[in-house]
């Protein structure tokens, strides 16, 4: 909540303040230096406003790998220079920009969304996992790349998906360890992440 000596400011201003405060990464008092730029900024306003009002209605999940797409399939899977017997499951559309920002990884991706929480009320039912067994056989992938945080959910997770996939033929891998435990993969620096990445740990071969 603002300050008493904030009720002074206008209903309007005082609401964005707030809401802008429950966005990760910002709080009340960057919040607030955020409205009071905007105050100056009116075509900014029109700007913002018409794209965040524009996010869900042109912003979907792709067919195939669920990464987020304004049309029906995403620039990944349609880039036919992509390895596509190579397939890295990742927990969420940033950690898939992160792994793309290295200019490391040729192969396609799946996008769970979710991961394991049983605090959250999150069960294997809520995992996409027809989906992520129809791309395996379209595909006829040879390896899957589990790149999940190690965090207590992206842990579960990765061994839920390692039961799920062995019945497949493929050779399953995970990010390599140096990832500090606990810290989700978007804010791993570059060089351990690529390092993570070309020295990942293979748990099943084939």
């Amino acid at each position: 909540m603002l300050t008493a000596s904030k009720n002074i400011y206008p209903k309007v201003l005082k609401s964005l303040i707030e809401k802008l405060a429950k966005l990760p990464g910002l709080g009340e008092r960057s919040s607030t230096r955020i409205v009071f730029y905007l105050l100056s900024k009116p075509e900014l306003c029109e700007e913002l406003s018409f794209l965040i009002s524009e996010l869900p209605k042109k912003v979907k999940l792709c067919k195939k790998c669920r990464n987020l797409s304004e049309d029906e399939l995403c620039s990944i899977c349609l880039d036919n220079s992509r390895n596509r017997r190579l397939l890295c499951i990742v927990e969420s559309p940033i950690t898939l920009y992160t792994i793309e920002s290295l200019s490391l990884f040729n192969g396609t991706y799946f996008v769970l969304h979710y991961l394991l929480s049983p605090r959250e009320g999150i069960t294997a039912h809520d995992l996409p996992l027809e989906e992520l067994k129809g791309l395996l056989e379209e595909n006829e992938v040879e390896e899957v790349i589990l790149a999940l945080s190690p965090t207590l959910s992206g842990n579960a997770t990765a061994e839920f998906l390692k039961e799920f996939l062995s019945p497949f033929k493929l050779k399953l891998s995970r990010l390599a360890l140096g990832i500090p435990y606990g810290l989700e993969i978007q804010f791993v620096d570059p060089l351990t992440l690529r390092k993570s990445l070309t020295d990942r740990e293979v748990l099943k071969n084939g």
